[in-house]
């Protein structure tokens, strides 16, 4: 909430002094200004109001239809066991990582045991070659007296030294048992992780068989290029009130980061890939446009978001699939269509370069890759003119 500056005293008024003056000031900065905790409950409160928002819209809106309901169901399905799995993943590469550090640390340990063995066989050496006289009959013998008392100085410190030396391959042993047991521990849990992707696996093969059946009921639907028009018009009207209800809930919100650069060529691209549709040109039947652009890509590609932002949408919708929306403050948005998998939640802040999603196909495309759409107070505007190729 901005704060008006007080400009609105007369001239004539100024002698009150300046004491009103910082008081004032510093009630309006303290208004402008909110405690940390403050700002921490808005969030919370708009993360709220999003998540339902986000449900209402998915649930309720659009004509029932158990086919693409399935699909959605599948899809949402397939979308959260990816997830999982790439959390799994990471989980087993830190794992794998951590256990190649600690065998190296038992490689080292293992050094520093046979070279303390070493030094004790030294040790014992250097002390049998003194010979078997303890150190009562060294200083009864009738030998030269600075002779005795070299022998008794090197006695103590062989003796002290090997005291030092057994100490330490005590400790070095102590510490090769505690590795090993990390080394059995990481073992099992990476026996466990595997068993985690092997499961999670399964259910994905089975999620996509069903995806494939849902897809070929779709197909049957469709008896006619007159009904495929109206359901691109549908999904795409669908979409609009989406973001019209976004604009209207954050449109009291304070931006999520700085202003955003525009202009052409100041964005990346969100997914490698090759640009097959732009903006503006005919869809499949010529009646309608583009608004975006569809980027081919192989499922799985890091979809990255080309600057910061905050999430506002991220489940599936119908015609777009897994759909991710970004506000980038000032009624500027950008969308991420027919992800394979998504990665953030509503509320989330992400930063540019930041991936956000997998690229895939759900919710139909004619191939894998992504739909990126910019949208500038709920109007499509062309991605080119933020996005160098």
């Amino acid at each position: 909430m901005g704060t008006r500056w007080l400009s609105s005293t007369p001239p004539d008024r100024r002698g009150q002094g300046r004491g009103r003056r910082v008081a004032c000031l510093a009630i309006c900065l303290a208004a402008a200004l909110p405690a940390g905790a403050d700002r921490e409950a808005d969030l919370a409160a708009l993360r709220a109001r999003l998540e339902k928002l986000q449900s209402k819209l998915v649930e309720t809106r659009g004509d029932r239809d158990e086919a693409r309901d399935r699909l959605r169901d599948t899809e949402r399905r397939i979308g959260t066991g990816l997830r999982k799995l790439r959390l799994t993943e990471t989980r087993a590469r830190q794992e794998t990582a951590r256990l190649g550090n600690l065998e190296q640390a038992r490689r080292r340990q293992h050094t520093e045991v046979e070279q303390h063995r070493r030094e004790l066989e030294r040790l014992m050496r250097a002390s049998y070659a003194l010979g078997t006289q303890d150190t009562l009959k060294l200083v009864l013998s009738q030998d030269d007296p600075g002779r005795v008392s070299r022998m008794l100085t090197y006695s103590r410190y062989l003796a002290a030294s090997r005291a030092a030396r057994i100490e330490g391959l005590q400790q070095t042993l102590a510490r090769l048992d505690a590795v090993e047991t990390d080394i059995r521990e990481r073992r099992q849990t990476l026996a466990t992780l595997h068993a985690e992707q092997r499961a999670e696996q399964q259910a994905l093969e089975s999620a996509r068989a069903e995806r494939r059946a849902a897809l070929a009921r779709l197909d049957a639907q469709v008896r006619s290029r007159a009904q495929e028009i109206e359901r691109l018009k549908h999904d795409e009207a669908q979409l609009t009130r989406l973001l019209r209800d976004l604009h209207g809930t954050l449109r009291d919100q304070p931006p999520p980061g700085p202003p955003v650069r525009t202009g052409r060529g100041q964005w990346r691209l969100p997914v490698a890939g090759r640009v097959v549709a732009r903006y503006g040109q005919p869809r499949e039947f010529g009646e309608l446009r583009w608004r975006g652009l569809f980027i081919a890509a192989p499922e799985g590609q890091p979809v990255r978001a080309p600057t910061h932002g905050r999430v506002v949408f991220a489940d599936w919708l119908r015609g777009f699939g897994l759909l991710v929306v970004l506000d980038h403050g000032r009624g500027l948005m950008s969308l991420y269509g027919h992800n394979q998998s998504v990665y953030k939640s509503v509320g989330d802040s992400v930063e540019a370069g930041e991936t956000v999603a997998a690229s895939g196909n759900t919710g139909g495309p004619p191939q894998p890759g992504l739909y990126f759409e910019v949208r500038e107070h709920g109007e499509p505007r062309n991605p080119l003119d933020w996005c160098k190729l």
